[in-house]
């Protein structure tokens, strides 16, 4: 830490040729640099990287995890996922898979810490990421580990937070359930909504998407309460998506891109209100029960009373304008002018304290996951580091010249 090489580091990853040979191992080493040490004393990297203001390095860096990223895209292929499942399947093997797996995707290990710590440290880094287009044919391959250089550019629209975390509810609802990643997926979701609530921010985005997989999460907990019951207090989580809903139905105007959507919000409540109600059902039971779960759903109970005033106030509505009209099953524009017709008649209670959360602090809560992390990055670059290879020796002999 005496003699710092950051500058050396920066040097490779702006340098065409280096960044050929050593982007990736150099991108690596940044990571573990600036996580050695980091909660016991001062990290001059970590100052260093907070602070580099570099368009053109922060672009190579971007385009550099992005290709990493794809050598495990390729694999995801053969299942037709996409972009987003590969990245958010990478994320849930580091915590789900077996040893066996888990081997396989030890190396990206490295390059998700070296993103976290970019976006983390870093707010020009963001900025960048969120406006880059990164073509990945030009990034070559690194030298170690080698994967099969892509020929066709990742896509040209810039990746949403919001599919991105949608890919992940749908994907990992199993057996072994990530409950830490759920949390913070939707905390996520949450962060984003009261960032567009504060500014005003309207989102053109298919809400409906983020609405269905978050009920059929609620589904998929109901499902499975006496299992995951067991390990997980599935009421924290449960009471987190309450209250996505009920961040759209108290806040939606300001956010949502069009009345319509509101609209849209409604249908697919009442639309789903079998969910709901299975879902009142079982925090009722709990919360009247003397057990240990008593009162954390006693919680969700009181979340869920403007969507149950929802589902309360329109099914009756739908119901008398379907006998009305002699239809058996309406339309979804039927449904939808039921809605728009009896708005005012609608009473919602005033939640308080929607629009906050925790800010995100690594210090304390994080610091076992990560040392446990860099432990495992450090092992695997030991394992495959090939000292013999001529490349690396000429890299060793070039930073033996640093002064």
């Amino acid at each position: 830490m005496i003699n710092s090489i950051f500058e050396a580091i920066l040097q490779i990853l702006s340098h065409p040729p280096s960044r050929r040979e050593h982007g990736y191992d150099a991108v690596v080493l940044l990571a573990l640099l600036v996580n050695y040490r980091k909660y016991e004393s001062v990290n001059p990297y970590i100052v260093k990287l907070s602070i580099v203001d570099d368009e053109a390095t922060l672009n190579v860096s971007i385009w550099i995890l992005f290709f990493l990223f794809r050598q495990y895209k390729d694999k995801e292929e053969e299942h037709q996922s996409g972009f987003f499942s590969a990245l958010t399947n990478m994320v849930g093997s580091m915590f789900i898979a077996d040893a066996h797996e888990k081997i396989s995707v030890q190396t990206n290990e490295a390059i998700l810490l070296a993103l976290y710590e970019a976006v983390h440290l870093n707010r020009n880094f963001i900025t960048v990421l969120a406006q880059s287009h990164p073509e990945m044919g030009l990034v070559t391959t690194p030298v170690s580990p080698a994967p099969t250089t892509p020929a066709t550019p990742l896509g040209t629209t810039p990746p949403s937070s919001d599919d991105l975390m949608v890919e992940f509810i749908v994907t990992h609802m199993m057996k072994e359930f990530p409950m830490d990643l759920y949390v913070r997926c939707i905390q996520v979701v949450h962060k984003l909504l009261c960032y567009q609530k504060k500014c005003r921010v309207r989102l053109h985005y298919t809400w409906r998407e983020l609405w269905s997989a978050l009920i059929n999460l609620l589904k998929f907990l109901m499902s499975n309460e006496t299992v995951l019951l067991a390990k997980h207090n599935i009421f924290t989580l449960a009471l987190m998506i309450v209250n996505l809903f009920n961040m759209f139905i108290t806040y939606g105007d300001t956010f949502l891109p069009t009345p319509s959507s509101y609209d849209e919000l409604y249908y697919e409540i009442i639309r789903m209100h079998q969910s709901f109600d299975n879902l009142y059902s079982m925090v009722l039971r709990l919360s009247t029960n003397a057990g240990q779960w008593k009162e954390a759903a006693s919680k969700v109970t009181h979340a869920l009373v403007n969507i149950r005033a929802i589902i309360n106030h329109f099914n009756p509505k739908i119901e008398s304008y379907a006998a009305v009209n002699h239809i058996s099953q309406l339309s979804e524009e039927q449904v939808l002018e039921v809605v728009r017709a009896n708005y005012d008649t609608l009473t919602l209670k005033l939640q308080d304290g929607l629009d906050q959360y925790e800010r995100y602090s690594e210090q304390h809560k994080e610091a076992a996951f990560f040392k446990e992390l860099v432990r495992s990055i450090s092992t695997n670059v030991r394992r495959n580091l090939a000292f013999h290879t001529l490349s690396q020796e000429v890299l060793l002999k070039e930073f033996s010249t640093i002064s």
